[in-house]
């Protein structure tokens, strides 16, 4: 998906509170698995308490992860997209391609591989939060 691709999307859901850098990097991702990953992500923080749209944050972040910090995540250059909204968000799951890890719920798992995605989590963050994080390997524009 190209950045440009990328950043309609981002326009498109200003219904939420959307953070980004200024120039968004190209992904390997193509555009129909991840507006079908992106709604999924958007229902799980839905089904916590009852959220509603404006009160979930959409963050879009360019990642390093370099080779003493990979562990879990690969190395190499991502982006990351989080959802991150209020709500019970454990267990704390990991997910890689080929896993056999549930994240969430069955149709967000298979919407995490259609997408290609290099890896994924979720977190419980302080003040009874929560978000899941997706990487997808970053490409050179052309």
């Amino acid at each position: 998906m190209r950045a440009s691709e990328l950043d309609g999307i981002l326009n498109a859901h200003a219904f939420l509170r959307v953070e980004r850098p200024p120039k968004l990097r190209s992904t390997t991702v193509e555009l129909e698995p991840f507006v079908r990953l992106l709604g999924e992500m958007i229902v799980a923080a839905l089904a916590r308490n009852g959220q509603k749209l404006e009160e979930i944050t959409l963050n879009v972040s360019n990642v390093v992860v370099d080779a003493e910090a990979a562990g879990p995540s690969p190395e190499g250059e991502y982006v990351a997209v989080t959802i991150r909204s209020r709500g019970d968000w454990s267990p704390e799951t990991a997910w890689t391609p080929g896993a056999e890890t549930t994240v969430i719920s069955a149709d967000l798992t298979a919407a995490l591989a259609s997408a290609r995605a290099s890896y994924a989590y979720t977190r419980r963050l302080a003040g009874a939060a929560g978000s899941i994080t997706v990487f997808f390997a970053a490409v050179a524009d052309a």
